[in-house]
């Protein structure tokens, strides 16, 4: 009874160092992005950003589209242009606009991985075949199957 006692106080000490090291590390992480400044260069359909920001390797993008339009809109997508300090062009990202109806709202999520990223334009494209299918997949990280390797490398270290 008494290594019963003993190991349960050894794993509530555990647990409770688990929650802190995983709680200070998301506060640490989430500190290191920043807000950016955005431009949305369309007014219909209407966009409004909720947050936007960056650190020096990635960040995200993420809001709401309405449509204020008289129709429905299909075969569209947003265009975002992740652009530098000195307006270069780092890379753009799209997110599908397809069988809209008229005063539908969609909220949108867009993650990057480009370096030093300072503002970001909003566009619509008019054209979603000139658009490769592999430029949509890439924002969805439920297909990212590398996390799942480190995570297994990291099992078979400590276990191994």
């Amino acid at each position: 009874m008494k290594r019963m006692k003993t190991f349960f106080k050894y794993f509530l000490a555990f647990l409770a160092l688990y929650v802190i090291v995983d709680v200070g590390s998301y506060m640490s992480i989430k500190s290191t992005y920043i807000p950016k400044d955005y431009e949305v260069e369309i007014e219909n359909p209407e966009v409004t950003v909720s947050e936007f920001k960056a650190t020096t390797l990635n960040g995200y993008i993420n809001g709401k589209i309405k449509n204020t339009t008289d129709a429905v809109i299909t075969g569209k997508a947003l265009k975002f242009d992740y652009y530098s300090k000195n307006d270069v062009l780092m890379g753009s990202k799209y997110f599908k606009v397809d069988n809209f109806l008229i005063g539908e709202t969609l909220d949108f999520e867009s993650k990057f991985n480009y370096d030093n990223v300072d503002h970001v334009k909003i566009s619509i494209v008019d054209s979603l075949e000139t658009i490769d299918s592999k430029e949509f997949e890439l924002d969805d990280f439920s297909k990212d199957k590398i996390n799942w390797f480190v995570l297994l490398g990291a099992l078979i270290v400590v276990f191994g």
